[in-house]
Parts: C-alpha cells; structure tokens; sequence
C-alpha cells in the first residue's frame, strides 16, 4: 500500500490532471430539405463562437475559445508577491492560500477549438441559418433543387 500511495504522490507533483483541448461534439445529418450541422458547446454563448465559410471548396469552419475557470496565473502573483513587503504577513497569507489550490481531477475541457466540414455542392450556401440555443449550435444549409434534365 506504501508504493501505491508513493506512486500517486508522484503522479500528483508531475501534473498529470492538466486541462485537455476542448473539442465539441458534432451530429452531421439531412433530410429532404435540409443538411444541418449540430455542435455541443458546453458554457459558450454566441458572441464566443464563429463561423466562416470557404466559397472557393465549400467548407464550413466554425471556431472560437471555451475560457478555462482553472487559475494559471500562480507563476505571475508569485513575482508580484516578490515584489510586495514582506513585513505584512496577514496579507501574503491570505494570498498564499488563495493560489495554492491543486486540482486532483479535471474532466472538464477547455481552450481554442476549430472543425471544418465540406459542404455539399447542392447546398444553398446564401441562405444558411444558425442558432444557437440550450449550449447546442444548429447551422442549416437548405438543398438546392437538382437540374431537371
């Protein structure tokens, strides 16, 4: 038992829980009408969320950044602690404690995500509509009618 609490130990010190790349989840489908594209963007609200689409090759690259709730910032308040008077010992406490939090687990994904699709040839491009609703982002292409021959 003594190893394997050593070892976990280790595991603690060497950041192994960092914060991984988010990337949503995406549901491509189509119906009659319409292909609609479907990102889960959990925490996001539209002004955090872009799309742009390529004319030239008819892709579809939507982007933009989940902000991370986990303080990274110990590196930049350690040198300003540095710099403060070392004599107000009630204050570097307070401090000291507020940037010694340590996560044990971090499930949660954040960060600068980009997907690109290939739309369609037959889809609409000049008529695309998008929502973003209950953290889930619809885009629809509606289907232009194939040439009659």
């Amino acid at each position: 038992i003594e190893n394997l609490e050593k070892q976990i130990s280790k595991a603690f010190d060497k950041d192994v829980f960092k914060a991984v790349d988010f990337s949503p989840k995406i549901n491509l489908s189509e119906d009659e009408k319409n292909y609609y594209i479907h990102a889960v963007l959990p925490g996001l609200n539209k002004d955090q969320v872009k799309m742009e689409l390529s004319d030239n090759d008819h892709v579809l690259t939507i982007f933009g950044e989940r902000e991370t709730i986990i303080d990274n910032s110990n590196d930049e308040k350690e040198a300003q602690d540095n710099n403060e008077d070392k004599n107000d010992n009630k204050k570097e406490n307070k401090k000291e404690n507020k940037n010694n939090k340590k996560y044990s687990r971090i499930e949660c994904s954040y960060g600068r995500f980009e997907r690109s699709f290939s739309i369609p040839e037959n889809a609409d491009v000049n008529t695309i509509q998008d929502k973003l609703e209950n953290e889930v982002l619809e885009v629809t292409f509606p289907k232009t009618e194939a040439p009659k021959t």
